[in-house]
């Protein structure tokens, strides 16, 4: 084996980086070639007759008309349709034009009650983001004030899930002088009492299921994240696709959730490094099951490998990074404008003291003990009791 250590440098003066001197990938390219060898009498030809079939399909599918599917056409898993819904008239909010497609399977049922219909249909009203809306929001909160000095918010917000839908219909109704969009006088009144429901939808990136759907599957797509003031942790229970009736035809996806406890602390729990915890035992109670489909972002929920003494099930939330998208980070990398910036230092070389490489006589430096003590950038110690037991039950 002497021999080696001549031989095996020149090999890899030869071969360069390590994985060109592989053969798996070669395997891999004849076994491709060999697939292609239908008659085995003459196998040359008919490697070549297939590269050269297939070469020629792939280049003329690039001719075909859009809407024909063809191989490299095929869209991918989490595709979710890429073109916004279209309407006849100019005008129609964002809500109803959400990029997303329902997979699975489909089927129409009825609302599963009227406290549900009517809490989808006024999420849907106080989540169009039109002016219009916004201005008849303001007027009926100003109508609650003048109507009771002195009412809490919450109230207000109360009687706003109560009586909004009931009081916009009635204003539009009986104004006839003025000339409202179609759009308004279609999506004020209620839906339709039948709704598609499905068992996946596909928007954004990610691929959600519900719960019933994906509990026993490996992967968790079911974990739901709303931003906002307080960010709410839930599960998807029910993908459903409302329709209001009317010439235009509206339609909206709204995901059914339920929603763990936000309250920090007791529902919510942050540790020292910004793990985000939420209390598996704890639900929401008040009554807002609904988001819109393009305002969820998904998550997934991790158990702890043991239970605390406390036995409150902290689940760990795990941000999923939707597919095919590329996130910029809000503030940008360092640009050629800011290199341009940089300060002179104080300090010139020539005010450095260099160390003579070649004197090995020693210095007896005291220490005078004015230095300050290092502030741990962690928070670190040697406790060994862990932050989890400082968090109330």
């Amino acid at each position: 084996m002497e021999h080696l250590a001549v031989h095996l440098p020149y090999e890899a003066l030869l071969r360069g980086p390590v994985h060109y001197g592989w053969m798996y990938q070669y395997e891999r390219a004849m076994k491709y070639l060999k697939g292609k060898a239908k008659n085995l009498a003459k196998v040359e030809g008919s490697i070549i007759a297939g590269s050269l079939t297939e070469e020629t399909s792939h280049f003329t599918s690039y001719y075909f008309a859009s809407k024909v599917r063809t191989r490299k056409r095929a869209p991918r898993r989490y595709d979710d349709g890429g073109v916004a819904p279209t309407y006849a008239v100019a005008g129609v909010p964002d809500i109803f034009s959400q990029i997303g497609r329902l997979g699975g399977k489909s089927k129409e049922v009825w609302w599963s009650s009227e406290e549900d219909a009517h809490s989808a249909h006024t999420y849907i009203l106080l989540n169009c983001e039109d002016p219009l809306i916004r201005y008849f929001e303001s007027l009926f909160v100003s109508q609650v004030e003048e109507t009771f000095p002195g009412i809490s918010t919450t109230d207000v917000d109360k009687r706003k899930d109560q009586h909004f839908i009931k009081w916009l219909k009635s204003q539009v109704d009986f104004d006839d002088d003025a000339d409202y969009p179609k759009w308004l006088h279609e999506v004020i009144q209620s839906p339709h009492v039948k709704v598609t429901t499905s068992q996946m939808y596909f928007t954004q990136g990610y691929t959600f299921h519900t719960y019933e759907y994906g509990r026993q599957r490996t992967t968790s797509n079911y974990g739901i994240c709303v931003k906002g003031e307080t960010d709410f942790y839930g599960i998807l229970t029910e993908i459903i696709e409302v329709e209001f009736p009317g010439i235009l035809k509206l339609k909206c996806v709204l995901f059914k959730c339920e929603w763990f406890d936000p309250v920090v602390n007791r529902g919510v729990r942050f540790n020292k490094f910004g793990v985000v915890d939420v209390n598996g035992g704890r639900r929401y109670n008040k009554f807002e099951p609904f988001i819109l489909a393009s305002q969820a972002d998904q998550v997934s929920y991790l158990p702890y490998p043991r239970m605390r003494e406390s036995g409150i099930n902290w689940l760990s939330v795990i941000k999923v990074t939707p597919r095919g998208r590329i996130i910029s980070g809000e503030e940008p990398p360092l640009q050629e404008e800011q290199i341009n910036e940089v300060e002179e230092p104080e300090q010139q070389i020539d005010d450095i003291l260099l160390i003579d490489p070649h004197n090995h006589e020693y210095e007896d430096l005291t220490d005078d003990g004015t230095d300050e003590a290092v502030e741990d950038e962690f928070n670190e110690n040697d406790d060994v009791s862990s932050d989890d037991e400082n968090v109330s039950d």
